[in-house]
Order: C-alpha cells, then sequence, then structure tokens
C-alpha cells in the first residue's frame, strides 16, 4: 500500500509533489506554534521554582538560618532583597552561590551589579551599613537574566533581624533549616493563568491550520480516491491509502517544526516576561512533552483526513460525478452561541477559586474552537446572498464557489476570523501605566512599631539632617497606620531621594521606606507583560493567519486547476478569473473578520472591560489587524503565479 501511495503521488506530477509539500509545511508551522504554546506554560514553572528559596518553610526547632525578605527600590526600579544571619556553623550556602553571606557581605544579581556600578555607596549600598560586594549570584537563585536581587548578610542580633514586615509581599524574619521546599511567589501563580490562556489563544489557530492541512488539495485526491473505490478498492484500503499519504508528509512536517522551535528557542528567549528575558533552558518543556506535540500533530491531520473520507467512502459515485454536496446546518451556530452565552454566564458566576476559573478558561477555549464550526456556514450564506447581487462575472464566479465548496474557502480565511475573535478578545485589556520618575519634592514613608515610633523618628531627623522634614503621622499615601503601627514620612528634594531612603533603611529595621508611586513598579510590569504577551499573541496567530492563507491559496489552485483550465478554454479572460479569485479571500475576509473581532470584544467584556479602557489596546488592535490583514491579502497574491502556469498548461494530466 505504501507503494501504491507513493507511486500516485509520483505520477500525480510537480502539483500533487506540491501538495504534499504544503501539507508537511502547513504542519510544520503548526507544530512550531504548538510547542511554543506548551514551552511557555513550563518556563513560568522553571521561574517559580528557583525563586521558591526565598519563602523557606519555618523550621521546626531552632533551626541554622535566619531568613527575611523585603523590596528595595531604586528610581524606577524594584530591588528584591534577602536578609540572612547564620544560627550556627552549618547554615548551608543559598542557591546561585558559593558561601553563606558572611555579616557586612552583599551579593547582587549581575543586573542588579550593572545597575549600581557608578551609583555612589550613599544612594544604595549605604542603607545595608558598611558593607562590601562580595560576589554575583548564580542563575539558580534568580527568575530570569534580567532580575534585580541583593542577598544581604547580616547578624543574628540586628535589628533588621527581628523587625517585623508589614507589607504583604515581604516575609518577616525566620528560623529556617535549609532553603528547600519553599512556596513560590503568588505572581507566578498570576502569571500561569495568563500563559493558559495565551496558550489557548495560540494553540486553536494552530491546531485548526493543522487540522486544515490533510484538506489541502481535497477534491483531486477525492477524484482520485473515488476512482479507486469504483474499481473494486475496499472502503479500509482507501483509508490506509489516505493514511499513508497524510501521515508520512504530516509526519516529516512535525519533526521540521520541533526541530524549527528548537532553533528558535533562543530568539524567543529574548522576549521581555516579567521585567527580563528568559534562561533559554527553561522554554525546554522536555523531552516527552516536545514528543507528545509532534505526534499529536500529525494524528490531529490524519483524524481530519479519515473524517474527510466520509463522501469517498460512502458515495464514490457522487464524488466522481460532482455531485453537489448538500447545504450546512444551522446547528453549528446553536452550538456556537450556547458556547457563547454559557461563557458570558459563567463570567457572573465565576468565583476566585482554581476550578471555577478552570471551567471559564475551557469554556473560553471551546468558544473560540466553535469558530471553526460557524465559519463555513456563514461563507455559505454570505455566498448565496452576494450570487444573488452580483453584477459582474467576477463577482459571479468568486460568489458560486463560496456557496458550493464553503469548506474550502473557509479554510482560506479561518485563520483570519480566528486571529480577528482573538484580537477583539484582548483588544478591552487595560494598559495604563503611572509615572514613576523622580519629582522635584518626594515624601517617603514606612510603617513602625507604634511604641517606638518618636525614638525613630529622632534618629531619622538627626541623620537626615535639616534639608528633610521629618513627622509621625497616621497615614502617608497608601500606607495607613493599623494596631500597633504607625507611619514616619520624611519629606526631601528629589535630588536628596536615593540618600535619603539609604538613611531611612539603616534607621528603621522594618519595610523600607516607599513613596507612593513605588507600589505602582509592581503593576507597570505586569501591565507591560500583559502588553508583551498580548503583542506576541497577536502577531504569532496573525502570522498563522498568513501562512494558513498562502497555503490554502496555492492549495486552492492547485485544487481547481481543471476548472481554471476549463474556464480558460472556454473563453474566461485569465483577469476575470484572477479577480474571482482575489474576491474569495476578500469578500469573506472583510466580512467575517469585522464580525469575529466584534464577537470577540463582546464575550470578554464582562471580564476584562470593567477593569477600565484605555487608547493603546485599540492601537495595537488597530495595528495588528492592519498589519495582518495586509500580510493575507499578499500571501494570498502568491498564488497568481500558480494561476498563470495552470492556464497556461492546457494538457491532460496523469491524475
Amino acid at each position: 500500500m505504501t507503494g501504491l501511495a507513493w507511486r500516485l503521488t509520483r505520477l500525480g506530477g510537480r502539483s500533487a509533489l506540491l501538495s504534499t509539500g504544503l501539507t508537511a509545511l502547513a504542519v510544520a508551522v503548526a507544530t512550531l506554534l504548538l510547542q511554543f504554546a506548551v514551552a511557555g506554560n513550563f518556563a513560568f514553572d522553571a521561574r517559580a521554582d528557583r525563586t521558591a528559596w526565598r519563602d523557606a518553610p519555618e523550621a521546626d526547632g531552632t533551626g541554622s538560618v535566619l531568613l527575611a525578605t523585603a523590596a528595595d527600590h531604586f528610581g524606577g526600579d524594584s530591588i528584591t532583597r534577602v536578609d540572612l544571619a547564620a544560627l550556627d556553623d552549618d547554615a548551608p550556602a543559598p542557591p546561585g552561590m558559593d558561601a553563606f553571606p558572611a555579616p557586612g557581605e552583599v551579593w547582587l544579581s549581575p543586573a542588579a551589579a550593572d545597575l549600581l556600578a557608578d551609583v555612589p555607596e550613599s544612594d544604595f549600598l549605604a542603607r545595608y551599613g558598611h558593607v562590601e560586594v562580595a560576589g554575583e549570584l548564580g542563575s539558580e537563585a534568580l527568575a530570569h537574566p534580567n532580575e534585580l536581587v541583593a542577598v544581604v548578610g547580616r547578624d543574628a542580633a540586628d535589628p533588621v533581624m527581628t523587625a517585623e514586615r508589614f507589607n504583604a509581599d515581604a516575609v518577616s524574619p525566620r528560623a529556617i533549616d535549609g532553603f528547600e521546599g519553599g512556596q513560590a511567589d503568588s505572581v507566578y501563580g498570576f502569571y500561569m493563568i495568563l500563559m493558559v490562556l495565551a496558550a489557548i489563544l495560540m494553540a486553536v489557530p494552530a491546531a485548526v491550520f493543522g487540522a486544515a492541512a490533510a484538506r489541502l488539495t481535497v477534491s483531486r485526491r477525492d477524484e482520485r480516491l473515488a476512482t479507486l473505490r469504483l474499481i473494486g478498492a475496499t472502503p479500509g484500503q482507501v483509508m490506509r491509502l489516505t493514511l499513508i499519504e497524510t501521515v508520512a508528509a504530516a509526519a516529516a512536517g512535525s519533526v521540521a517544526g520541533t526541530l524549527l522551535w528548537m532553533l528558535a528557542t533562543p530568539l524567543v528567549a529574548l522576549i521581555p516576561i516579567d521585567g527580563g528575558r528568559w534562561f533559554a533552558a527553561d522554554l525546554w518543556s522536555g523531552a516527552p512533552w516536545m514528543l507528545a506535540v509532534a505526534a499529536a500533530v500529525p494524528v490531529l491531520v490524519a483524524a481530519s483526513a479519515l473524517i474527510g473520507l466520509r463522501g469517498v467512502v460512502i458515495s464514490p459515485l457522487g464524488v466522481a460525478r460532482r455531485v453537489k454536496p448538500k447545504g450546512l446546518k444551522a446547528i453549528r451556530v446553536v452550538v456556537f452561541v450556547a458556547l457563547a452565552v454559557l461563557f458570558l454566564i459563567a463570567t457572573q458566576l465565576v468565583s476566585g477559586s482554581m476550578v471555577a476559573v478552570a471551567i471559564l478558561i475551557v469554556l473560553f477555549a471551546a468558544t473560540l474552537a466553535a469558530v471553526n464550526l460557524i465559519g463555513p456556514w456563514t461563507v455559505q450564506r454570505l455566498g448565496r446572498v452576494l450570487a444573488r447581487t452580483a453584477r459582474g462575472p467576477a463577482r459571479l464566479l468568486a460568489a458560486r464557489r463560496l456557496a458550493e465548496d464553503p469548506k474550502a474557502a473557509w479554510r482560506t480565511v479561518s485563520g483570519v476570523a480566528i486571529a480577528g475573535f482573538v484580537a477583539g478578545s484582548v483588544a478591552l485589556f487595560p494598559m495604563l501605566t503611572a509615572d514613576t520618575s523622580t519629582q522635584s519634592t518626594e515624601t517617603i514613608a514606612a510603617l513602625v512599631p507604634a511604641a517606638d515610633s518618636e525614638a525613630l523618628a529622632q534618629a531619622l531627623t538627626t541623620g537626615l539632617g535639616d534639608g528633610a522634614a521629618v513627622a509621625v503621622v497616621d497615614s502617608s499615601g497608601y500606607l495607613t497606620a493599623g494596631d500597633g503601627t504607625t507611619v514616619i514620612e520624611a519629606t526631601v528634594s528629589g535630588a536628596d531621594l536615593e540618600a535619603a531612603r539609604s538613611t531611612m533603611t539603616a534607621v528603621l529595621p522594618g519595610d523600607p521606606p516607599e513613596r507612593e508611586v513605588d507600589s505602582s513598579i509592581m503593576s507597570n510590569r505586569l501591565v507591560g507583560s500583559v502588553r508583551t504577551g498580548v503583542t506576541v499573541v497577536l502577531a504569532v496567530v496573525f502570522l498563522t493567519a498568513a501562512v494558513s492563507a498562502a497555503i490554502s491559496a496555492v492549495g486552492s489552485v492547485l485544487d481547481r486547476r481543471r476548472t481554471y483550465r476549463l474556464l480558460h478554454l472556454a473563453g474566461t479572460p485569465q483577469r476575470v478569473l484572477d479577480q474571482a479569485r482575489r474576491q474569495e479571500t476578500v469578500l469573506p475576509l472583510a466580512f467575517l473578520g469585522g464580525a469575529s473581532v466584534l464577537t470577540g470584544m463582546l464575550l470578554t467584556a464582562p471580564v476584562i472591560g470593567a477593569m477600565g479602557f484605555d487608547a493603546s489596546g485599540a492601537l495595537i488592535l488597530g495595528a495588528t489587524l492592519a498589519a495582518g490583514t495586509a500580510s493575507v491579502i499578499a500571501a494570498g497574491a502568491l498564488a497568481r503565479p500558480l494561476l498563470r502556469s495552470v492556464m497556461r498548461d492546457v494538457s491532460p494530466r496523469p491524475d
């Protein structure tokens, strides 16, 4: 059977080999994108695991190490500070360090060392006392290569190692036995949810594209298989022949896509998320998962090919005689609307539990996938309307094509429609950032124990000198006095801001002082990550759409080369046929593209629309839609030379 499959492909000439190559190319692109979508989820896990040592569990006994954390600020940057003090001589070295830090030693991450290289000690290092930089942290201690971290060696009797931290993101001093078994920062849980959504938004179009790869040049294949059925081939033989053809091409494409992903990993690692790029190893999902993805795509292609054989198996004579297929059922619309309504209902009932979030994500993924159901039905209805209103031969030919073979026409524009749905889904996400630059006059404050407030304020007044105004207040910025705590604030000139921070940090042993806008540093980083993620997702889905349009356009010409030849021999000018071919793409593209964007916006408006609106999301949406649409139209133009070649060659073909 393998020999027969190869013989039929070879006898089909260059067009048969080209169609096989198109299938392999489509699968390679789909596999590459799916590997990317899967790897992203492992990448955040790796970051979380490497930073969990900073929140190590409290020791059952006396422990061997005192640990505390805080967030220092420098300009518009946040620097994670880890305070460590040895309780005995057996204190283990933290991850990424050769030895446990002695009192008076500071270990900096490479990015922090670069940032502080030319900074006077009074503006930063002085906040830790009389210290010296002892070394740089290794990658085992860092979330990413650009993370800003300072590990400070302390004496166990240092007030810093006994003062409680009131900031929810800080760790108050605790005794630990070692650095294993810690809890990852909660922000990575949020990033993982976003990554799952991003993976769905990228994986669904890629999977649809991969499944459509099995249907390229489907008419040519169905005619050939129908002929084999009519001369005695059994349904099982036809199925095996189809599987051999499609799986062989898909397997080659899957291997190529996986290799391309491995080569592209260092480039993908440059994408900055959460303040920095990636370690390339983070994007390695592991051999089992990579093999699973590489195997899943050919299986998907094989399943799609077998589903497409129903007409050949059941009615080979109908396929051979080109009997007009029945219209698509409206049940497709019912399924899509039902899923969309369920998703909207779930957005109103969802709670903060992970189960509820998982249900919401599954419903959204199902709704996105259902776009592939309603798409052909919409194309068919659009074709019928256009056929009744056509005023020229090109429009009439395009409309009849849309009405009579909506599934094939949908494959050309499906990438755009799904990309538009994705773009509309994320367009409303607010991307506002706060200005954290230094002003001419700054107020910085910290929470302190109420019982020590007067003594600390006096010490701070002495340390800052006459250029600063120190006061004990009930609130300052986002800091508010609570039970047993009060707020100390200092007003200084912007030029003295960092020196004042250092003095306050040295005098006040608990939470580091902060400006009101410092709390926006983390939110700005999150918004920047979301903006980058949205841009990457839109770039990926529109790239998928462009490649899908190009391959489908070429496949469509190969599929209908007999029709094009006959129309040309009957006197239809090449210009008219080329116009009809373009309109087959542009007409549904204009209608479905806009409709899918609006549908995506309406579905996600209850979830993210209430967060606010700003122009940046709309600008990203407009830019990606314009670039994506232009690339899809340009990709479709690649089929024009092939169309000219088909019409010039009027000789009979072996197939």
